[in-house]
């Protein structure tokens, strides 16, 4: 049954999903640039995303408030990935450990066809602390195993201030750490079915991407190259995450990856496809706010699916 669930996120083998499972990060932009904001108005910019993107992707990526808002989205016929997670807001401490759902979703979770499960880490923060993420990332392993539900996880890599890098040094290293979250995570004792990675490299460092950053120092070639280095032996399906990427950078990423010949499975994207819109809706008209994720939204979508 959890081998069906999983075919069923996929269309001809591919993945290419919406992600629209922020919570506060997303009702803050909103509040913070529409004046007379209502509450109404964060669960109205999703429908419309949802909506109008539905017909173009694999699944959706839903958190559980805003997949409860409407019972639209029960009878909607697209598969559906439910966050397994408080809010990616809010995080219990310092050391940026995920807080599981505070609503009852497992009674829910035959409306769903995977759980998304995220933890922010870094592998050079201290053993005490990432034995305390591993332990609960196992006990969300476990729960999804219980309930028989596809687990896609989502390593987040953050810059520990704690772990003796300066910020600069740490993100040279990145190519090295999403090599060591993909080795960690494809281990057979996690029970992992897809995992949800970064691209190895920095948008702002790479020469020909859209960037404010004048110290581009990887080509295209460089990323190829470490792409092949991280994902030569890939086992564990896996999917690329936007990471808020500026659209063309996401797309000119998942191209570099196409052309690198790895086994990449697709991508889950969320704001490189609808972030722009916020200032639409926000500052103008609902009906400019919705041609917009007709067209240039709907667009975006289309031409991502191109590179798989």
């Amino acid at each position: 049954m959890k081998t069906s669930r999983i075919q069923d996120l996929l269309d001809k083998n591919k993945f290419f999903s919406l992600a629209i499972d922020q919570g506060t990060s997303l009702k803050n932009l909103i509040k913070e640039n529409k004046k007379d904001f209502r509450e109404n108005d964060y669960f109205y910019f999703k429908k419309q995303v949802i909506l109008n993107l539905s017909s173009e992707v694999s699944s959706i990526l839903f958190d559980y408030d805003t997949f409860q808002s409407d019972e639209i989205y029960h009878k909607l016929h697209v598969p559906k990935i439910i966050a397994y997670e408080d809010d990616a807001y809010n995080i219990d401490d310092k050391d940026k450990i995920t807080n599981l759902p505070q609503k009852n979703i497992d009674q829910h979770i035959d409306q769903f066809s995977a759980i998304k499960f995220f933890m922010y880490f870094n592998p050079d923060s201290m053993v005490e602390i990432n034995n305390k993420k591993i332990d609960l990332i196992l006990n969300v392993s476990a729960i999804c195993k219980k309930l028989n539900v596809p687990f896609l996880f989502e390593p987040l890599l953050y810059y520990d201030p704690n772990s003796g890098l300066s910020y600069e040094e740490f993100c040279k290293k990145k190519p090295h750490y999403i090599k060591y979250f993909y080795s960690e995570f494809s281990k057979q004792e996690y029970f992992i079915d897809i995992i949800k990675i970064e691209f190895p490299f920095n948008e702002d460092e790479v020469k020909g991407f859209e960037s404010n950053n004048n110290k581009n120092f990887y080509s295209n070639n460089d990323c190829q190259n470490i792409l092949q280095d991280v994902f030569y032996d890939s086992k564990v399906p896996f999917v690329f995450l936007s990471a808020g990427m500026k659209f063309n950078n996401f797309y000119n990423s998942l191209s570099l990856a196409k052309s690198s010949g790895i086994d990449f499975t697709g991508f889950l994207c969320g704001r490189s496809i609808w972030y722009d819109a916020i200032n639409i809706f926000s500052c103008d008209s609902n009906e400019k706010f919705v041609n917009w994720i007709l067209n240039e939204g709907k667009s975006r979508l289309v031409k991502l699916k191109s590179t798989l």
